[in-house]
């Protein structure tokens, strides 16, 4: 499987559509770093955690539905997806390839966008623009870590099932817009941790600012971590259920 991954980065080299996925995914610090120059309500770390949060967590499902779908797509699109068979690779390997690599992909697009703003901060700390310390800084850098830590591999797997479904690009990047603007409607909710992106962006809040957590913090943590859980799990069995079975064309 090792080899399959290398083979995929190195067919998505010649790729730009990763640049413009990867500059999407750096939306929220871009246009929370213009504010915070140009706007002078936005002074404290914690305002601008709160802007580029709520575009992060509307933004990058987006991006990582766009991406897996891309990942599977090239198959579909260069009539690849038959050749691998023949030659005799496990479809189920070939599953776990293109997801292991969007993982990876979606972890280095994550840690690019919190050390760029890890850098917004301290230019604008020298600046005078934001007030912020270090020990600040690590707090919502742990937070923004553990949303990132949900948020990517069931968005993952749930775009994994989308491409194999309708094998379209365009279907599934409509439908991770949609997914991406539905998770936000959960946010606020008191049950929200029932939906994973909904719990993560309350987590990664919480290391913000303790107040804007669920009332009953207990039963929304348990019942977050372990419903996030449950979901990656429905959603990772279903994807290979659905890739491995046997369709007309391999008959």
């Amino acid at each position: 499987m090792i080899t399959l991954i290398r083979n995929e980065f190195y067919k998505q080299k010649r790729e730009w559509s990763f640049l413009f996925l990867l500059l999407l995914s750096l939306l929220p610090v871009l246009t929370g770093g213009a504010g915070a120059i140009f706007n002078s309500s936005t002074k404290t770390l914690a305002d601008l955690f709160f802007f580029m949060n709520n575009q992060f967590a509307m933004f990058f499902p987006m991006v990582l539905f766009i991406l897996v779908g891309f990942l599977f797509y090239q198959e579909y699109k260069n009539k690849t997806y038959i050749n691998w068979i023949t030659y005799g690779y496990s479809k189920r390997k070939l599953f776990f390839t293109k997801v292991s690599v969007a993982l990876i992909i979606g972890v280095l697009f994550a840690a690019i966008l919190l050390l760029l703003f890890i850098c917004l901060i301290f230019a604008l700390k020298v600046t005078g623009k934001v007030s912020a310390d270090i020990p600040e800084l690590l707090t919502v850098s742990v937070g923004f870590l553990l949303e990132a830590a949900i948020i990517i591999p069931v968005t993952v797997c749930a775009g994994a099932i989308i491409i194999n479904l309708s094998r379209n690009i365009i279907i599934s990047s409509v439908i991770g817009v949609i997914y991406g603007f539905a998770s936000c409607f959960f946010i606020g909710s008191e049950i929200g941790f029932v939906v994973p992106n909904g719990f993560a962006y309350r987590v990664a809040m919480y290391f913000s600012d303790r107040t804007s957590y669920y009332d009953n913090p207990i039963r929304a943590t348990i019942g977050g971590c372990v419903i996030s859980l449950l979901i990656f799990a429905i959603l990772l069995s279903v994807g290979v259920i659905l890739f491995t079975h046997k369709r007309k064309i391999e008959s």
